[in-house]
């Protein structure tokens, strides 16, 4: 962190406050820079005439082992045990400077809320989920496998895409290893209290080397809700891309999800193991004459994960995540993903990553044949662009910088 700009910015909020006020108070400017380059094969384009085809592709991404981010952090000592505190936080693309989310200044974090010693946090905004809290630290794309390890479109939400506004959340003390938590979200909508509402409830045990968690989520509409509609969605499932295959599989009535986690530490390898089961009610993806108002589609995702620390600055992992889909009318198509990826340390702020993924798709096919209209099974490594084949390979090596 860059304590010489904190402690400007300390100083711009003491200007009027007491010396001892001002003891008790910090404000923290944090952040994440990320870029590197990405290989990926069989990525699908449409053709003129209407058919697909697929070639290799090599680009410069940013976010890829952790979002680049930056934010502000702030807290202030009421005494008691009691303080105030407050987090901003802005994503953007670190491969042109925009933001994720046009429009979104803060589009991770934005809220303000008490703490206190023995009791917990309450707080109010834009925040992440319980849920993703307390059962995303399982997901081997939120430590070593960058997003493009993440489980299909995210569609979980392990990796937090997307947050809840309008929310109230409470997380707990340590209460001899148990923590709780739970966060509100009112929807906002005048006229009806049930459009964009939603709300989620998870739990952790910590014991030892031991850690257990479990979570439920719930969201009304889930594309408006959270993430962002359909002009400024930009996700897995993504419309902006002409050629994305899953476009409007997130455009549902509703999002449910709910899931068990767990990790273990034996010397230098931890190992972690992840189930979530996700309903989408409603699917747009899934409309047509037959089925003006969609489909439902569940998602049952299991991810196995493991990490050895080679020395304290150098760590391998390697996970396999398996993910059926089936949706209402029938026929399950089957995700199967490899993460592979190491990771080294070069100082305690700079980290070189290489990761490199692969995903099979098989089954009755989620996928649609431009030409014919029939299902197709097409794999969609996360973030990617889907294949125009049931495999899909990528490969990305890049730098991350804390500040």
């Amino acid at each position: 962190m860059i304590r010489q700009t904190s402690m400007v910015l300390f100083a711009f909020l003491c200007i009027e406050a007491s010396h001892e006020a001002c003891a008790q108070s910090s404000v923290t400017l944090y952040g994440t820079m990320d870029a590197g380059i990405i290989y990926s094969t069989n990525q699908q384009t449409t053709n003129a005439n209407g058919s697909t085809s697929g070639g290799h592709g090599v680009q410069v991404g940013g976010g890829n082992l952790v979002p680049s981010r930056w934010g502000l952090m702030g807290t202030e000592d009421l005494g008691g045990g009691l303080s105030a505190k407050f987090a901003l936080e802005n994503q953007f693309l670190s491969s042109n400077g925009a933001m994720l989310q046009s429009g979104s200044l803060f589009d991770r974090q934005a809220w303000v809320g008490l703490s206190k010693d023995g009791i917990g946090t309450l707080s109010a905004g834009r925040q992440y989920d319980s849920y993703s809290d307390f059962l995303g630290v399982y997901a081997s794309s939120n430590s070593w496998a960058t997003q493009y390890g993440s489980h299909l479109g995210d569609v979980d939400n392990l990796n937090e895409a997307f947050n809840f506004n309008n929310s109230l959340k409470f997380t707990s003390a340590d209460f001899s290893g148990l923590t709780f938590g739970g966060t509100f979200s009112f929807g906002g909508q005048a006229g009806n209290f049930a459009v964009k509402r939603g709300y989620a409830l998870a739990a952790a045990y910590t014991h030892g080397p031991v850690s257990l968690s479990a979570g439920y989520l719930t969201l009304n509409q889930p594309l408006d809700a959270a993430l962002g509609g359909a002009s400024n969605y930009v996700g897995d499932f993504s419309c902006s891309n002409a050629d994305a295959m899953y476009c409007n599989l997130q455009d549902a009535a509703s999002l449910k999800v709910w899931g068990v986690g767990g990790s273990v530490a034996i010397g230098q390898a931890t190992l972690a193991a992840v189930y979530t089961h996700t309903r989408l009610a409603d699917s747009q993806y899934f409309a047509g004459a037959a089925s003006p108002n969609g489909e439902n589609v569940s998602f049952d995702i299991a991810e196995l994960n493991a990490v050895y620390n080679l020395s304290p600055a150098w760590t391998v992992g390697a996970a396999y995540i398996y993910n059926n889909a089936k949706p209402g009318g029938g026929g399950s198509t089957h995700f199967h993903q490899v993460n592979l990826g190491t990771n080294y340390s070069l100082s305690k702020r700079t980290a070189l990553y290489l990761v490199a993924i692969a995903q099979k798709a098989s089954g009755a096919g989620l996928g649609i044949n431009a030409s014919t209209g029939g299902a197709a099974n097409y794999a969609q490594i996360p973030t990617l662009v889907n294949s125009n084949s049931d495999r899909q390979l990528a490969a990305m090596a890049g730098i991350r910088v804390n500040f």
